[in-house]
C-alpha cells in the first residue's frame, strides 16, 4: 500500500485486519465475541487487532451489551469511528467542477464548487482546485495528516495505471495530462482517478440503489450515454479502460423499425448522437417549432400533463433506453440495472415504460433475476464516487462466496 496510506493505517497488511475493521464498519454495535465468531479468529488474536485500531483512533468503546439469557457477563461494545480519517474527492467537468471532503463512511462533512469557461486549459482549472482543497480542509477544521487519500472523477478515457488521461473529448486540451502525478505532488496523498461513468457507478454501488448487488450495470443518460460494469463486486474496465463506452455502440443494428423513433432518430449513427438531454430537447423544439426555452424538466412535465408530443418523445427515449438495456442484460447477465441521469429522476413516466419494454424483450430467465431501478445520488453521484475510489481500495469489500439469485422481475 503507499507509504502515505500505511503512516494512518499501519496494521492494514494482513487480510484479519481488513476482515475486522470492514465487520466493524459494517455493523452498529458489535462485541469481541461476535467478531470472533463472524471472522473465525480466536480471542486473543481479535483483542490485539481490536486494541490497535482503537489506539490508532479507527475503533470506539461505547459501553457494554445487556447480559446474556444465562446470565453471563456483560460484553464490551465497539463502533467504527468515521471521524478518524478524512477524504478528498473530486469532480472535474467541463465548465465546473466540485471538491468535498467526507469522513470514512463518505458523508460530506463540506464541499464547494468553482466555475469557469468551457475550454479553460488544465493549469487553470488545477490551481483553483488546489485552493479550494485547502481553503475546505481549512475550514473544516481538518488536519490533512489524517487524510487517506485523494479521489478524483472525470469525463474521459483514464489510464489507470500512470494516472494520464489518454481521451477527453469534453474536456479540451486534457489529453495527456498526468492529473494523478500533480495532485500526488501537490498533497502528498494516495491518488485515484477514475471516468465519471464509473464513478457514478461505483458510488451506486457502495452507498445507493446498487448496495449489495455484487454484478449490476449503471447506465448514465445525461450530456451523451456511457455504462460502469460491476463484476463480482468489482469494477470492469477492460483491455484498454473503454468497458462501458456504450455511446459508440451503433444504432442502426440494434433497432429494426428505425420508423418507430420520428422524433429522436434521423440517420445518426451511434447511441451517444440519439439518446442524452440535449438531443430529446433539440427533438422537442423542432416537433413544437418553439424557441421557448426547452429543458428536458419541461419536456417531462408536458408528458405528465398528456401534452402528445410530449408523451410521444417519452414514449421513443424509453423505448431506445431499453434496447441499451436488453443488451446489456443478453450480454453482462446482471442482477441489477442503475437508471441514471434526468430520465431516471423522472421516475414512473420513464422507468416503468423501460422496465415493461425489457421484460417484454429479454428470455424469462434473466428477466426474473434483473431488476431496473433508478440511482439513489443523483447529483453528487460522481463526487461521491471518487471519495468511493479510496475507499474501496481502504476496506476492500469481498463479495459473499454465494451469491443468492433474485426473483423479483419488474420493482
Amino acid at each position: 500500500m503507499l507509504k502515505a496510506l500505511r503512516r494512518r493505517i499501519e496494521y492494514f497488511d494482513e487480510p484479519n485486519e481488513y476482515r475486522v475493521l470492514r465487520l466493524v464498519r459494517d455493523s452498529q454495535l458489535i462485541s469481541r465475541t461476535e467478531i470472533a465468531q463472524f471472522c473465525k479468529l480466536s480471542k486473543p488474536t481479535v483483542s490485539e487487532i481490536v486494541n490497535r485500531f482503537v489506539r490508532q483512533g479507527f475503533l470506539e468503546r461505547v459501553g457494554e451489551s445487556d447480559s446474556t439469557d444465562r446470565g453471563g457477563r456483560k460484553r464490551e461494545l465497539l463502533r467504527f469511528n468515521p471521524r478518524a480519517g478524512f477524504v478528498i474527492g473530486v469532480d472535474i467537468g467541463m465548465s465546473e467542477s466540485t471538491v468535498a471532503v467526507t469522513d470514512l463512511n463518505a458523508n460530506i462533512l463540506n464541499r464547494t464548487s468553482i466555475r469557469y469557461s468551457t475550454g479553460s486549459l488544465p493549469d487553470f482549472v488545477l490551481d483553483r482546485l488546489f485552493q479550494s482543497v485547502d481553503r475546505l480542509v481549512r475550514l473544516t477544521s481538518l488536519d490533512i495528516e489524517k487524510c487517506v487519500g485523494v479521489g478524483i472523477g472525470l469525463p474521459g478515457l483514464i489510464d489507470r495505471s500512470t494516472g494520464i488521461i489518454r481521451v477527453a473529448d469534453t474536456l479540451a486540451g486534457w489529453a495527456g495530462v498526468n492529473i494523478r502525478q500533480i495532485f500526488e505532488e501537490r498533497f502528498r496523498l494516495p491518488v485515484y482517478i477514475e471516468n465519471d461513468v464509473k464513478t457514478r457507478c461505483l458510488a451506486e454501488f457502495l452507498f445507493g440503489s446498487g448496495k449489495n448487488f455484487w454484478n449490476q450495470v449503471y447506465l448514465w443518460v445525461g450530456d451523451g450515454i456511457g455504462a460502469g460494469i460491476i463484476i463480482d463486486g468489482k469494477l470492469h474496465h477492460g483491455i484498454t479502460e473503454s468497458a462501458g463506452e456504450i455511446g459508440y455502440n451503433e444504432i442502426g443494428y440494434a433497432i429494426g423499425n428505425r420508423s418507430a423513433f420520428p422524433m429522436l432518430y434521423y440517420g445518426q449513427r451511434d447511441f451517444g448522437e440519439v439518446l442524452s438531454d440535449s438531443v430529446m430537447v433539440d427533438a422537442y423544439r423542432r416537433a413544437t417549432k418553439t424557441h421557448d426555452d426547452i429543458t428536458v424538466e419541461t419536456i417531462f412535465r408536458a408528458a405528465v400533463a398528456g401534452e402528445p408530443l410530449a408523451v410521444g418523445l417519452i414514449e421513443e427515449v424509453s423505448s431506445l433506453a431499453s434496447v441499451v438495456c436488453v443488451n446489456l442484460i443478453n450480454t453482462l447477465n446482471p442482477e441489477l440495472i442503475v437508471i441514471g441521469g434526468k430520465i431516471a429522476e423522472a421516475g414512473s413516466l420513464v422507468l416503468e415504460r423501460v422496465r415493461q419494454k425489457v421484460h417484454e424483450d429479454i428470455l424469462s430467465v434473466p428477466a426474473e433475476a434483473v431488476r431496473i431501478v433508478p440511482a439513489a445520488l443523483k447529483h453528487d453521484g460522481v463526487i461521491v464516487g471518487a471519495v468511493g475510489l479510496v475507499l474501496y481500495d481502504l476496506f476492500k469489500p469481498v463479495p459473499p462466496k454465494a451469491l443468492p439469485a433474485q426473483s423479483l422481475v419488474l420493482p
